[in-house]
């Protein structure tokens, strides 16, 4: 049995779309300037190349620099723009060096000061406005999803429509507990880590992250994306196997190690978009209420993971899981009971 694993294009994505939007600025670049005229048919080919790069590394760096991230976003954006545009500048004058060599233009010597005459404060300006642009681009892409714009710039709900879909809400146990032992930063400081930990999880189920609500975390799929390969119900399982990956390092830091309970359910509700001042796509229903009292009863059952009788139904009958019928539950504001089930995994990574 294998177990749901991040896409190849998800996992490095954003290296990607970094590489991409660089290629298009230098190639914008080098078309309306007069770089890489000496190059003839191939004069769009330098900007091109030279933009890439900046995107990349632009997103390699990123990381190394995560220090500056303690300043304000606009120092440390500008800090680290310098940073990138002096790495661009020696590697751009070691591509021009070979562009130069291959061509036979001139000597490594005589290409060197001819770049430093013609071109050095030019491209070190665009490469320190281009990794502005890109800083802005990475930090726009981690607060809003591809998600979010495909659907914005295509009209997808912008009129409310009614689609299938899979809710899981995840919470964290003991919260209050632990947020007064830790205090509120420290505490804050556990969720920001937590969540970020979940993020190879929800990338290999191929989840989307609805909300953020305190110390919980609302996840959802279009129906056949979630059914497929059983991703829905192995994300719970991935969620747990990433912090268990942790545990000495939320020991060291904490002194604990979280625990989280996840109730799931499949139903219909409407989505779109709301806000003017804000806007945010939401989905409106009783399937949103009803999960969030499926995940309620974890407590009432003794067990972290509680799934509906609808979701049961939908997955395959021989999967390495447990399920164990709870009986039927009358969730709170609900007319009728509902059959609830608790899942034990059987997996063996071996």
């Amino acid at each position: 049995m294998e177990l749901p694993k991040i896409p190849f294009y998800k996992k490095y994505s954003l290296i990607f779309k970094a590489i991409a939007v660089g290629g298009a600025l230098g190639l914008l670049y080098a078309q309306f300037t007069d770089a890489g005229l000496d190059y003839g048919y191939l004069q769009l080919l330098p900007g091109t190349i030279i933009g890439c790069l900046i995107g990349f590394f632009i997103i390699t760096f990123e990381k190394s620099f995560i220090n500056l991230n303690k300043y304000s976003f606009i120092v440390s954006m500008v800090l680290k723009a310098l940073i990138y545009s002096v790495i661009i500048v020696v590697f751009l004058l070691f591509i021009v060096v070979i562009f130069e060599e291959m061509f036979g233009h001139f000597s490594y010597q005589k290409a060197i000061n001819k770049y430093v005459e013609e071109r050095l404060v030019g491209d070190f300006l665009f490469s320190l406005a281009a990794s502005i642009l890109l800083i802005l681009f990475l930090e726009i892409s981690s607060l809003l999803s591809s998600r979010f714009f495909y659907n914005y710039f295509t009209g997808r709900y912008h009129r409310p429509m009614q689609e299938e879909r899979i809710f899981m809400f995840v919470d964290v146990k003991s919260s209050t507990t632990m947020a007064e032992e830790l205090g509120d930063i420290l505490y804050s400081k556990l969720l920001q880590d937590l969540f970020n930990d979940f993020t190879d999880a929800i990338l290999a189920s191929r989840a989307e992250v609805y909300q953020y609500a305190g110390d919980e975390i609302i996840l959802t799929w279009k129906t056949a994306t979630g059914i497929k390969d059983q991703r829905c119900l192995y994300c719970f399982y991935l969620l747990k196997q990433s912090i268990e990956k942790k545990n000495e390092y939320y020991l060291k830091t904490y002194n604990r190690i979280p625990k989280f309970k996840a109730g799931m359910h499949i139903g219909n509700a409407v989505t779109t978009w709301v806000g003017k001042v804000k806007k945010e796509i939401v989905y409106h229903g009783d399937l949103l209420n009803t999960t969030s009292r499926i995940q309620c009863k974890c407590n009432d059952f003794n067990h972290d993971f509680v799934i509906s009788e609808a979701i049961k139904e939908v997955l395959p009958k021989d999967l390495p899981v447990t399920y164990a019928h709870q009986g039927e539950i009358l969730l709170r504001g609900k007319a009728q009971p509902m059959k609830l089930y608790t899942v034990d995994f059987n997996i063996d990574e071996n």
